[in-house]
């Protein structure tokens, strides 16, 4: 049985989306080859949405590729690799790829974020240990963001990607390593809100859906796109129009004694919200999965703004 939920890749781009520097041989104050643009500065940050079984998922990123539409490409090279701990990047927490580079203005089409190829470079840290996890054409090609998108003038762009672990993560075969396959959004920070959701922990163990009376185990909010959705599972063989937009774990917080979700980086929209407490029976290559849910509602989510559930 896959423990892990993959969601069809969902890119959204609001916005002035902007780009990263270019590769010149030359260093800037953090460490970082480039050569100076002519436009606006451009920000980039990384967060992620988590998954259940893991402790930590490391990604060393290399290198931010930019494409204009001319079939142009401009790079940012890392002197020194970031290896980054997407599960430290629960809720509204990122961490910087890139911050105030110059860019050139013009129109763009694609993004891409190449990793470290090296063995052991990019892994999971579950309960039986450390395990490779595998990027294809990850230190070649790496993670393809595709849209268009442009950098307009005297304008400083912060750009998230948003990359939905619970969404990307598989298991190769019975290699004993997974395997990513990024379902990412790209969104302008001012463009986006929240959404932070407190769960009765009696939800989590006493529904007739729940998978054990545990009310620490098997818990997810999907947010689906739109009002009066009916949720469904994830087929990742057959792509789905209702596919969820994103999903989040359901955890407690010591902060706030309670247990609770967050879904950041949403578009401004309309959204239905579904919990579950059977999340483990989801089957990415079966569009069958025996997914019960429970709590499902009607939300709106504002720019800049935090809607508390």
């Amino acid at each position: 049985m896959k423990v892990v939920l993959n969601l069809m890749t969902a890119l959204l781009l609001c916005g002035s989306l902007a780009a990263c520097g270019t590769d010149s041989g030359s260093s800037d104050q953090s460490g970082n080859i480039v050569t100076s643009g002519s436009g606006p500065s451009f920000s980039l940050r990384v967060t992620d949405a988590p998954i259940d079984y893991a402790v930590s998922v490391v990604l060393r990123f290399t290198e931010v590729r930019l494409r204009n539409t001319n079939g142009n490409w401009t790079s940012h090279i890392f002197n020194t690799p970031k290896s980054i701990d997407m599960l430290q990047l629960q809720g509204t927490k990122t961490a910087d790829l890139l911050i105030d580079k110059l860019v050139d203005v013009g129109n763009y089409d694609e993004i891409r974020l190449l990793v470290d190829g090296a063995p052991m470079a990019n892994y999971v840290l579950d309960a039986g240990g450390m395990a490779e996890l595998m990027v294809p054409s990850g230190s070649s090609s790496g993670l393809k963001i595709k849209g268009d998108f442009s950098v307009l003038k005297n304008l400083p762009t912060s750009l998230v990607m948003d990359l939905d672990l619970r969404q990307s993560i598989t298991m190769a075969g019975m290699s004993g390593k997974y395997i990513l396959n990024p379902v990412v959004r790209l969104v302008n920070d001012k463009d986006v809100g929240h959404i932070r959701g407190t769960v009765d922990p009696a939800l989590l163990s006493s529904m007739p859906a729940c998978s054990d009376t545990d009310p620490n185990s098997y818990n997810a909010a999907y947010v689906y796109a739109g009002h009066n959705v009916t949720p469904d599972d994830i087929d990742q063989s057959s792509p789905q129009s209702l596919a969820p937009f994103a999903t989040t774990s359901i955890n407690y917080d010591n902060a706030i004694l309670s247990y609770l979700f967050e879904a950041a980086f949403l578009p401004a929209g309309d959204y239905t919200v579904a919990l579950t407490c059977n999340a483990h029976v989801e089957d990415l290559d079966d569009g069958n999965d025996d997914l019960k849910f429970f709590n499902i509602q009607n939300v709106t989510v504002m720019v800049s703004d935090t809607l508390f559930l």
